[in-house]
C-alpha cells in the first residue's frame, strides 16, 4: 500500500530554458518532498519524476523532440514500450505529435513548481504556424506512483481549431485490460439487468484486435473512464528488470464524452485515451482533459490503493474523505415533504444515528404535479413552498443542528421546468438544444457554455446557499444532450465540452465561496463518476436502483476498483417487495452491512418500528461508526467474485485497507447457505506484523502474523442471525 504525506520539502525550485550549446550538467534535484522528486538532467535533455517508487523519464529540450522516454513501476518493471510523444495536438486538420520539431513545434522551457500537497513539472512549446503556445503539465505527489498529466492551449493570434483533444498516447507491453461498466440506464424503473451495470470486465486482445470504450454524453453512462492492464509474465515482458504482477492503470478526470481505443499489435498495446471527436476554436487558454496514469507493483488490489492515493492527495489536495451517516427523503417522501413531516422525520433520524439529514427534491412551490415522484413540475423555482414550508428552509437547518446533525439540500441547476423559462429568471436562450430540439416535452436543460446563463445560476445557488446555510449540497443531473445551439460560445461539436467546462467552473467557483460545503455529485445515479469530480465532490451516489442488498454490493465491489470506497454513497431502504422489508426484517444486519463498505445511507421512515428494531438499526449504524474512521483513506480490494443478485458466488468478499496497512475491514457475505464455511485469505498484509482479528458480532478472535493470515486464511462460518460478516483486522 502506499503512505500518504502531508509534509512539503523544496529542494529548490527553477525555471530552466535551454539553447544550444549550453553546457552539459550532472543531473540536479530542484524539488523534493518525501519520495516525490523532479529531477533534471542537462546533459542529456531530460527530466524524471519520481514517486511512490516510480520514475517518469521525459525528454524535453531544444535539441531532441518532446518525448516519454520510460514508465518504471517500483518494482522496477518498465512500462514504455518504445520512447515517443505522449500525447498528440489535433489543430486544422493536421495530428501533430506532440514536441515535434519537424512539426513545428518550438521549445520554450521548463518549469518546476509547487502544487498542492506535491509539484508540477510544466513544458512549453510555441507552434507558431497555428498561433498557439501548447504546454504539457505534469504533476506528482509524495506516496502514490502516479502521475497526472494534460496540455494546456494558449492562443497567440488567431483562434484555431483544435479537434479530438488528447489526454495520453502511449505504447506499452500487451496485457490483460481491465475496465468497469457504466450505469446502464439512470432510473430505478428502468428495464437493465442490474449485473450490467458497474462490472468488472476483462479482455485480452489478438494481435490486430482493437478495444474501444467511451460515453457519448456524459463520463460512466455506459462505461466509467479508467482502465487498468497486467503485464504479461515476467520471462516474456518487455523490458523487464524486475519484480511482476504489475499492473499499469490510467483514469481520465472528465465528466462528459470520451474515447479509448487500445489496439494490439504483436506483442504490445497503443493506447489512445482522450475525449470523443469534436473540435472548438481556441479563442481563450484551454484545458484539454487531465489523466492519471501510474503503474504499481501487486496487481488490483495495489494500484487501486495507489489511484485512491493521489485522489486524496493530489487531486482533493489533502481534503479528507469524511463519510457521514446519511439520511435522505427521496424513496421514503417523494415530494410529499412539509415542515411538520420533517421536523418529525429529523427526531427519530437523530435517535438511529444519523450525522446528516438531507432534503432532496421536492421543497419548491408546484411540484408532485403528475404524482409524489414528479420532481420535474416547479423544477427551477429557487424558493421553498410557502404553502409547505412557510418559514423557508433555514429553520430546518438550524433544528438539524439542535440535534446534532448536519443540514444537506438536493438542488438540480442543470435542468429547469419548460413552464418556468422566462417567468423565474431563465432565458430561452439559455437553453440546450440539439437539432433544436430540447431533449424533453417538459423540462430544459441550461447550457453551461454561455456566461450569462452560468452567471445567473451562480446568483441563483449563492442566494440559497447565504439564505438556507446548509452543511451538504446534493448536485443532480437527470438530463443530458450534447447542445449545437449557435450562441452559446461554442460550435456544432463542442457543445459537450464547452458545458463540461461549465460545470468545472461552477463548481470551483462554489469551492472556493464556501470551502466548508460538502458537495455529492449525483447524476440520475452514477452517470457521471469519473475521478475528476472528487475535486469538487466529497459523496458519491451509485445508482437509484438502490435495493436488493447484492446490488448494492455488486456497485461497491466494481467501482472501489477505482474510487476509494469512503466516496461511494448507497442507502438503506424498504424493499418489501423485493423480499427485504425493514419491519420484521428476516435480515437486517445483510441490508445495512452491504452498503457499509462505502458512505451509509438511510433512506426509509422511522415511524412503525418497535423498541427492538429501532435499537437494532442503532446497533448498526454504531458498527459503522467504529469502523468507519478506517474507511476514510481506505482502498478496495475484491476477494471473490463481484456480488450478484442472479447467480451470485457462494460468498462474495471485500477488503477495505488503510492507508500504511495498519487496519483491514472485511465484509464477507453468503449467498448460498449449502456452503457453511468460506475461507477469507487477506491481502496485503505486512508479513512478519502481528495482527488481531475481530468479529464486530462475536468479538476478538485471535491473533496471527501477517503471513500466517495470508497463508492460512480466516474461516467465516455460517451464522444463524445473518448473512453478513464483518471482521476487523488490526496491527498490535
Amino acid at each position: 500500500m502506499f503512505y500518504r504525506s502531508t509534509r512539503l520539502v523544496f529542494a529548490c525550485l527553477i525555471f530552466v530554458t535551454l539553447s544550444r550549446g549550453s553546457a552539459a550538467a550532472a543531473p540536479t534535484v530542484v524539488a523534493q518532498s518525501g519520495d516525490a522528486s523532479i529531477a533534471r538532467d542537462a546533459d542529456q535533455g531530460t527530466w524524471q519524476l519520481s514517486a511512490g517508487g516510480a520514475v517518469l523519464t521525459l525528454i524535453a529540450d531544444a535539441r531532441r523532440d518532446f518525448a516519454l522516454a520510460q514508465l518504471v513501476s517500483p518494482s522496477g518493471r518498465s512500462w514504455a514500450s518504445a520512447a515517443a510523444a505522449d500525447t498528440f495536438v489535433r489543430v486544422g486538420g493536421r495530428t501533430l505529435p506532440f514536441g515535434s520539431r519537424a512539426s513545428g513545434f518550438e521549445y520554450q522551457g521548463a518549469q518546476a513548481t509547487a502544487r498542492g500537497n506535491g509539484f508540477e513539472l510544466v513544458v512549453a512549446y510555441a507552434l507558431t504556424a497555428s498561433s498557439l503556445v501548447v504546454s504539457r503539465h505534469y504533476a506528482i505527489v509524495p506516496g502514490s506512483p502516479s502521475f497526472e498529466a494534460w496540455t494546456t492551449f494558449a492562443p497567440a493570434g488567431g483562434g484555431a481549431i483544435l479537434s479530438d483533444l488528447n489526454a495520453l498516447l502511449v505504447t506499452i507491453p500487451a496485457g490483460t485490460i481491465h475496465w468497469v461498466t457504466g450505469l446502464q440506464g439512470d432510473t430505478a424503473g428502468v428495464d437493465v439487468p442490474t449485473e450490467l451495470a458497474f462490472t468488472r470486465k476483462e479482455k485480452t486482445l489478438a494481435s490486430g484486435e482493437h478495444l474501444t470504450l467511451g460515453a457519448v454524453h456524459r463520463a460512466s453512462e455506459q462505461v466509467v473512464p479508467w482502465f487498468a492492464i497486467d503485464p504479461p509474465s515476467a520471462a516474456s515482458a518487455v523490458g523487464t528488470t524486475g519484480g511482476g504482477g504489475d499492473q499499469f492503470y490510467a483514469a481520465l478526470m472528465w465528466s462528459g464524452a470520451w474515447s479509448l481505443d487500445i489496439g494490439r499489435s504483436g506483442t504490445t498495446l497503443a493506447i489512445n485515451f482522450g475525449l470523443a471527436p469534436m473540435s472548438t476554436t481556441v479563442q481563450t487558454e484551454v484545458d484539454g482533459p487531465h489523466v492519471v496514469f501510474g503503474a504499481a507493483p501487486g496487481g488490483p488490489a495495489q494500484s487501486a490503493a495507489a489511484l485512491s492515493s493521489y485522489i486524496l492527495d493530489g487531486i482533493r489536495g489533502g481534503r479528507p474523505l469524511s463519510p457521514l451517516v446519511t439520511y435522505n427523503t427521496w424513496f421514503a417522501y417523494g415530494t410529499e415533504i412539509d415542515e411538520p413531516s420533517m421536523r418529525a422525520e429529523m427526531n427519530r433520524a437523530a435517535q438511529f444515528g444519523v450525522e446528516l439529514f438531507v432534503i432532496d427534491a421536492g421543497w419548491y412551490p408546484d411540484t408532485g404535479v403528475e404524482g409524489p415522484m414528479d420532481f420535474d413540475s416547479g423544477l427551477g423555482g429557487w424558493t421553498a413552498d410557502p404553502g409547505r414550508f412557510p418559514n423557508g428552509l433555514a429553520p430546518l437547518r438550524e433544528y438539524a443542528h439542535s440535534l446534532g446533525m448536519k443540514f444537506g439540500l438536493w438542488v438540480e441547476p442543470e435542468r429547469t421546468s419548460l413552464a418556468l423559462v422566462g417567468g423565474s429568471g431563465v432565458d430561452e436562450s439559455w437553453l440546450a438544444t440539439t437539432s433544436g430540439d430540447y431533449g424533453s416535452d417538459h423540462a430544459g436543460q441550461i447550457c453551461l457554455a454561455g456566461a450569462a446563463a452560468r452567471a445567473w445560476l451562480m446568483d441563483r445557488l449563492t442566494s440559497l446557499i447565504d439564505e438556507v446555510q446548509p452543511d451538504y449540497l446534493k448536485w443532480d443531473n437527470n438530463m443530458f444532450i450534447n447542445c449545437d445551439r449557435s450562441g452559446h460560445g461554442h460550435g456544432a461539436t463542442d457543445g459537450n465540452f464547452a458545458h463540461v467546462n461549465g460545470l468545472y467552473n461552477l463548481l470551483s467557483a462554489l469551492r472556493e465561496r464556501y470551502p466548508d460545503l460538502l458537495i455529492e455529485n449525483v447524476s440520475g445515479g452514477g452517470n457521471r463518476l469519473d475521478v475528476g469530480m472528487l475535486r469538487y465532490s466529497d459523496a458519491g451516489w451509485m445508482d437509484d436502483r438502490t435495493a436488493p442488498s447484492a446490488h448494492v454490493r455488486h456497485n461497491l465491489e466494481g467501482l472501489t476498483a477505482i474510487f476509494p470506497p469512503a466516496y461511494l454513497l448507497s442507502f438503506v431502504t424498504d424493499h418489501s417487495d423485493g423480499g427485504e422489508p425493514l419491519h420484521e426484517a428476516p435480515d437486517l444486519s445483510l441490508y445495512f452491512r452491504s452498503r457499509m463498505a462505502g458512505a451509509l445511507g438511510l433512506c426509509f421512515r422511522g415511524d412503525g418500528f418497535t423498541e427492538g428494531e429501532q435499537a437494532d438499526i442503532s446497533h448498526e449504524v454504531d458498527i459503522y461508526k467504529a469502523m468507519r474512521g478506517a474507511l476514510s483513506t481506505a482502498a478496495g480490494a475484491l476477494l471473490t467474485a463481484q456480488a450478484a443478485v442472479n447467480d451470485p458466488p457462494a460468498w462474495d468478499v471485500l477488503q477495505e485497507t488503510t492507508s500504511g496497512d495498519e487496519q483491514f475491514v472485511i465484509g464477507a457475505f453468503q449467498s448460498d447457505d449449502t456452503v457453511v464455511t468460506f475461507n477469507v485469505k487477506p491481502s496485503g498484509l505486512r508479513p512478519d506484523a502481528t495482527y488481531q482479528v475481530q468479529s464486530v458480532d462475536a468479538g476478538p478472535l485471535g491473533t496471527a502474523t501477517g503471513a500466517e493470515l495470508m497463508a492460512d486464511g480466516i474461516d467465516v462460518v455460517e451464522s444463524p442471525r445473518s448473512a453478513a460478516h464483518i471482521l476487523i483486522i488490526r496491527i498490535q
